[in-house]
């Protein structure tokens, strides 16, 4: 008989610097403005047709036992901030804030957290992706790719 595997939860925040203002940064934080700096990404519509970067706007991420839905649960495009819920039935459910504050015209600051609760057999792997340096280089790694995303912006 297998053992249960018991369900843990980590709650992990980062931050980093963009060089853009809000209005511009926050847009790569919405479903489809994510398509332009992660690779892989390709949500499609649940609830509405469309996905709306709206507050109850469903969609789903991913494949097989990866697949997640998403729902948004807020989305204040005056204060840059949006909230969301992703869960996979086999491994996981995630609580994900994400704020951007303007600091000027050409600069804003991204603060990011995570609230993901792990089960099932990949509680191991995803509490890895998750410890503190590994969300660490992920803030890293976000910084880096949505500002390659900027740079190709102004290259065009």
């Amino acid at each position: 008989m297998n053992a249960q595997i018991q369900a843990q939860q980590v709650v992990r925040s980062g931050e980093f610097d963009l060089a853009c203002g809000a209005d511009e940064a926050f847009p790569f934080f919405s479903p489809e403005g994510e398509r332009s700096w992660v690779a892989g990404w390709n949500p499609q519509p649940v609830f509405p047709g469309t996905i709306a970067f709206a507050r109850d706007t469903v969609f789903r991420q991913g494949e097989g036992n990866e697949e997640a839905i998403w729902t948004i649960v807020d989305v204040d495009w005056a204060a840059h901030r949006a909230e969301y819920v992703r869960a996979a039935p086999a491994s996981h459910a995630a609580h994900i804030v994400v704020r951007v504050e303007p600091l000027n015209p050409m600069k804003s600051h991204v603060s990011v957290a995570y609230a993901i609760t792990v089960f099932g057999e990949r509680s191991a792997s995803l509490l890895d992706q998750f410890s503190e340096s590994a969300y660490a280089e992920k803030m890293r790694n976000w910084q880096r790719q949505i500002s390659e995303c900027l740079e190709n912006r102004v290259a065009s």
